[in-house]
């Protein structure tokens, strides 16, 4: 009987489109033997791997957990649709991508709570992991079904469905946890929850009662203790995942992010994390030197990203970015800064860190007029908004992307009007310095979150909001402006959920079970589906985007992120009165409540920012960065690979991603091209189909400084991972035609198994092929359908049968200008789809181009001055 895993490699990945989103192998992935591990756990995040690897908690918790003996950390992410079909067609369990285990078969399975419309994927993990969806309907036989992140400061939508929730910072609380699961191995369920339930931090909602308001709305019983956030009091010492996951699927993110402090007091009104996520905790500077530089080597990464809720809010951010972009400058990669301040100071960082690529530089104003500014306490003017983007387009930028909010409290028409004329100011200045000046305007819809000021708003409805929108557009007639805009039902729902109650759990499951699924991406939200779910529980979604009393018991109230709701009642009459109140690093506390808690953090927090900003100010803050590898290119080599076992599965842009990363952690003398985005010359020959073999393919790189081949090709193997590598060099003159222009034919040999089709017909089918004198195709391109001649293409081809094993091998050559598609050929040939030709086994052989005698070799006979 075959293991899942034989099932998932063999049979599933070459039915799917992205299959390199489930191999499990990638770089720094951690492999355990099972035999020496006492307690499992599964990491899950509820949406696309393309999405969820680049997520920092759950690199962080997966480096803390696999960093200790005994315990193992796998991953698990959202299947994409293709993947769920094939795992319910053949009544499959989801699975952990290291050792593919059912979701079912581990301790406990953590969910990253990031947003609130991913909560319908954590009930479709749950099900096809085999959990029962309702953590009453458990067994002892099921994991413990834990979520933590930012949507955890409000468990109640999901408290049906989650054991226990993690609140707060998770390096040491998730340690706790695998304690907990250790001790409490072989123990009754129950006896394992309430166990986990005595470590500070975390919630358990069955061991919470609950009464209802007079409308119905479930809140905590009064006299119920609150739990406290866990707080991470320093990060100097905190675990970080140096060897970061390598993906080798392309993703939103695809970069290190280097968190260099964690927390924000700049307290505007509406953002959460600000509230949650106090106080202030910074790594050192030195610290941080490290972290970069080991970073760097583990994984091969072109750019690094300074990483925080406000990066250019650390206490020496100007020598942050000069030792930063040092050592990075020193392994080809760029820094960047995610989020920028509107001032000129955050834009001279911008310049220092991003004179390599100057695509173009985001801020996020959230209002355009002075009051709203003061509504939400994000104060600028427009006088200084206007000079800091002028600054832009004269330092060589060609976009400014700006983010704003409608239906922020107080908001009227002509604030909404005001974001239009702003955006056109912006614009009018900026192509007075650059002809080329463009901006790209986001428009959000604001959504209260709860422990915020603006917890007790008013949600605008989507009437409200699609009004506002076209008000905008209206507003914005000029080709250098786009307007983009987030969708008006999703920002209703995730309003619900923000502020929901336990009674949602209904609706949630109500949706599920109509087929909800990723509801964050446009292409599947269905708003309708939610509404008749709403309808069926007998609930009204409006109710929950209603204005609060400040009174008013909240389903979160016992929730404690530190911060007092005293603070956040004074903190939104203060926005009434349009009063702005500054950073309190830098000016006198407002007793937000923190330091009643950690008071010792808090000093260390206005410490260290007072003295590192004094600091900051007596250093010179010219700097250049230097570009990446910029030495003449003195070297050509040529060098035959592999690409064989689970890396089949990797596509062609994939395999380059991967051979330039070996490159950079080999420190290869890779030769770069010039301007702003300058990229490694690195080369290779045609695109080998996704799930096929190859032990002959080729590909060319130039280098700066002279290496032996032989030396070359030790160096990178030692880095690359099981499945590719360099099998031989070849150094090549410096004006040679590329790879892929003189690659002209290929060897192959396909496995067809009895199941597919039985031998006789395979030989017969090869017969009748050898015996045409025409094969013809439709293929389709750039101008349309035509119809091509394979036949001339298939200059030789048998049937093989070795070892039991039936194969046919097939020489195959270029014709008439038109490349061969072995695919295409199997196609033709068997008799099949072409589609259905891709589920066999296919491995290239040889590679082959043509010598000065017009005779085909492979690609090596004709490099010279061999390694």
């Amino acid at each position: 009987m075959k293991s899942l895993y034989e099932i998932v490699h063999g049979e599933l990945l070459p039915r799917v489109e992205k299959p390199s989103r489930y191999l499990g192998s990638e770089i720094n992935s951690v492999h355990k033997d099972l035999s020496e591990v006492d307690v499992r756990l599964c990491l899950a995040f509820p949406d696309l791997y393309d999405l969820g690897l680049s997520n920092l908690g759950l690199l962080i918790l997966y480096h803390v957990v696999n960093s200790q003996p005994g315990v193992w950390a796998e991953r698990a992410y959202a299947p994409g649709l293709d993947m769920e079909a094939e795992l319910r067609r053949r009544g499959l369990p989801l699975f952990s991508l290291e050792s593919k285990t059912p979701l079912r078969d581990f301790d406990a399975v953590g969910f990253t709570l990031q947003y609130e419309l991913s909560y319908t994927n954590i009930l479709n993990m749950l099900e096809l992991g085999g959990i029962p969806l309702l953590s009453g309907e458990r067994t002892d036989r099921d994991p413990i079904v834990i979520a933590g992140g930012p949507c955890a400061f409000n468990p109640e939508p999901l408290a049906d469905f989650v054991d226990a929730f993690a609140i707060g910072d998770g390096e040491e609380l998730i340690l706790e946890i695998v304690e907990a699961l250790r001790e409490t191995k072989g123990l009754p369920r129950e006896q394992r929850i309430r166990r986990i339930s005595q470590i500070e931090g975390i919630y358990v909602p069955a061991f919470m009662p609950v009464e209802a308001l007079a409308d119905g709305t479930l809140v905590p019983s009064p006299g119920v203790p609150r739990i406290k956030k866990r707080v991470l009091h320093s990060l100097e010492g905190a675990p970080f995942p140096t060897a970061y996951i390598v993906p080798y699927a392309e993703q939103a993110h695809d970069r290190v992010s280097l968190e260099v402090l964690r927390g924000c007091t700049q307290a505007c009104r509406f953002c959460q994390a600000g509230m949650t996520y106090r106080p202030v905790r910074e790594r050192n500077l030195e610290t941080l030197e490290k972290l970069t530089e080991e970073v760097l080597r583990r994984t091969g990464y072109d750019e690094v990203a300074l990483s925080s809720l406000s990066t250019c809010d650390y206490s020496r951010v100007r020598e942050l970015v000069r030792r930063t972009a040092e050592v990075a400058a020193a392994w080809g990669a760029s820094v960047s800064l995610p989020s920028l301040r509107l001032d000129s100071f955050s834009l001279d960082l911008a310049d220092m860190v991003q004179a390599v690529r100057k695509s173009g530089l985001t801020f996020a104003p959230e209002a355009a007029t002075p009051k709203m500014r003061a509504v939400i306490n994000k104060w600028i003017s427009d006088d200084e908004l206007l000079s800091v983007t002028r600054q832009v387009y004269e330092r060589g930028w060609d976009l400014v992307k700006l983010y704003f909010m409608i239906g922020l409290p107080m908001e009227t028409d002509e604030d909404v009007v005001a974001i239009a004329e702003l955006a056109r100011r912006v614009v009018r200045a900026g192509r007075e310095v650059n002809p080329r000046a463009r901006v790209n305007l986001g428009v959000s819809t604001f959504v209260p979150k709860p422990h915020t000021p603006f917890q007790w708003e008013r949600q605008i409805s989507i009437e409200e909001t699609l009004y506002k929108q076209n008000l905008l557009k209206r507003n914005l007639r000029d080709a250098a402006l786009k307007f983009g805009r987030h969708d008006a039902n999703m920002s209703y729902l995730e309003g619900v959920f923000s502020r929901g109650d336990r009674r949602l759990a209904r609706v949630l499951l109500n949706a599920f079970r109509r087929g909800a699924r990723f509801d964050a991406w446009s292409e599947h939200f269905n708003l309708e589906r939610w509404m008749d779910a709403f309808a069926d529980e007998g609930m009204d979604p409006n109710s929950y985007l209603r204005q609060r009393a400040l009174d008013e018991p909240l389903p979160w109230d016992h929730i404690d992120p530190l911060v007092s709701k005293r603070y956040l009642v004074e903190e939104y009459h203060r926005s009434r009165q349009w009063e702005v109140v500054r950073d309190c690093r830098y000016q006198k506390c407002h007793q937000c409540g923190v330091m009643d808690h950690v008071k010792p953090l808090c000093i260390s927090m206005l410490s260290t920012s007072r003295q590192g900003r004094k600091l900051d100010a007596m250093q010179s803050f010219a700097f250049q960065v230097r570009r990446p590898r910029t030495g003449d290119p003195v070297q050509r080599i040529r060098f035959r690979y592999e690409r064989v076992g689970d890396l089949r599965f990797l596509s062609h842009r994939e395999t380059m991603n991967l051979l330039a990363r070996a490159l950079r952690r080999a420190r290869i003398p890779v030769h770069y091209t010039q301007g702003f985005n300058p990229q490694p010359k690195l080369a290779l020959g045609a695109a080998l189909p996704v799930g096929m073999e190859s032990t002959a393919e080729y590909g060319d790189v130039v280098l700066h400084a002279r290496m032996q081949p032989t030396v070359f090709c030790r160096a990178v193997n030692a880095v690359l991972p099981e499945g590719l590598r360099i099998v031989d060099a070849r150094e090549i003159p410096m004006g040679s035609d590329s790879i892929m222009s003189q690659l002209c034919a290929e060897k192959y040999r396909v496995e067809i198994g009895e199941e597919f089709m039985p031998l006789e017909k395979v030989a017969s089918a090869v017969e009748g092929f050898k015996s045409r004198s025409e094969v013809l195709v439709e293929r389709e391109g750039k101008g349309g359908v035509r119809t091509v001649d394979v036949r001339p293409m298939v200059k030789e081809i048998k049937v093989v049968s070795e070892d039991g094993r039936t194969e046919i091998e097939m020489f195959l050559q270029d014709y008439g200008g038109n490349k061969v598609k072995v695919h295409e050929v199997l196609s033709a040939l068997l008799g099949v789809a072409e589609e259905e030709s891709r589920r066999l086994k296919v491995r290239k052989l040889e590679s082959y181009v043509k010598n000065e005698e017009g005779a085909l070799v492979p690609p090596l006979q004709i490099a010279c001055r061999p390694g």
